[in-house]
């Protein structure tokens, strides 16, 4: 009795199956649903390509394995091996994400959904399923989620964090063009892809702040100088709960000023009025003379050398006396 070959079970999500038997008998029947394909395999190479309906295995309707089989003595009246593969044609969506390092050498994480389909099943066949031993579903997709996994890894690492964060749409778009010319040689399309987030860490999440706010990367390394110092402050003996606490609400407080009035990078650091070098906005003494920051210098009072009386600077008579200066 002729076998019938044909995809039973499969469910939604489902993308590529092979059949288990490997002997095909002259006559049998390949059964392809509607949204499949299903590929005669052998030896590595993709050869008849079956549309939805019902195929007798007939030497007419195989023109491309027959060929090959045609070379054996009696081919068409004892069984072949070939695999019967199908293939499904549905959209499919997969997820994806992973971390990674930019070119500024920040740590990024990234995730993102992508949609595709199999618009050519003989390339996925040998290029995908074939070359990598790929015959089932979940196998399949993996090998796929893993390629977008790394081409993202790859890409990602080509541009600076700042860039990534700001840009992302743009990043994304650059990398689903390298990622569709690649896989249309799989006979895949790739209908969309995009990123759903990315981060980095705490740290470099405040650099992130300070750069968006116009701070030149020396005053960066000036500000980050002075947070490390108040964080030893916080943790030395004796020290009071909020000691190391005052100078990131205050810095963002200056940064956020500064941002919205266009002078970041003139107003992240103060200069002190003795020596004349530069100080975080939150210190309370200079760091290279020690003077107290903040303190507006006191002119002398003018005092009536007759009365005793405090008179203008500029002055020339007491305006209680008469007293000439």
């Amino acid at each position: 009795m002729p076998e019938v070959y044909e995809w039973r079970g499969a469910r939604p999500g489902d993308i590529v199956w092979r059949h288990p038997d490997d002997r095909i008998q002259w006559g049998s029947q390949i059964i392809v649903k509607q949204n499949q394909n299903a590929i005669l395999f052998k030896e590595g190479k993709a050869y008849d390509v079956l549309s939805p309906g019902r195929h007798f295995i007939t030497t007419k309707n195989l023109p491309l394995i027959t060929k090959l089989l045609s070379k054996i003595v009696g081919y068409d009246r004892s069984p072949f091996n070939a695999e019967v593969i199908f293939v499904s044609l549905s959209d499919f969506k997969g997820k994806f994400g992973g971390r990674t390092q930019t070119m500024d050498l920040a740590p990024l994480q990234f995730h993102g959904e992508y949609y595709f389909e199999i618009k050519e099943p003989s390339p996925f066949i040998m290029e995908v399923v074939g070359n990598q031993s790929i015959y089932n579903s979940a196998a399949a997709l993996d090998y796929l989620r893993g390629f977008f996994v790394q081409t993202s890894m790859d890409n990602l690492s080509s541009f600076k964090l700042i860039k990534v964060m700001q840009e992302l749409n743009e990043v994304s778009d650059e990398i689903e063009k390298e990622i569709y010319q690649q896989i249309t040689k799989w006979g895949i399309n790739l209908i969309d892809l995009k990123f759903l987030g990315v981060d980095t860490t705490p740290e470099y999440r405040d650099r992130l702040f300070w750069m968006q706010s116009g701070v030149s990367a020396d005053k960066l390394i000036t500000l980050k100088t002075v947070e490390k110092s108040s964080e030893h402050l916080g943790k030395s003996p004796g020290a009071g709960l909020g000691a190391g606490m005052f100078l990131m609400p205050e810095l963002m407080r200056q940064a956020n000023a500064a941002k919205s009035s266009g002078r970041a990078d003139q107003e992240a650091v103060v200069q002190c009025a003795k020596c004349g070098n530069d100080s975080s906005p939150a210190a309370k003494f200079c760091p290279s003379c020690g003077t107290q920051m903040g303190v507006k210098p006191r002119k002398a009072g003018k005092f009536c050398t007759n009365c005793g009386t405090k008179v203008e600077g500029k002055s020339k008579f007491c305006p209680a006396c008469g007293t000439s200066f």
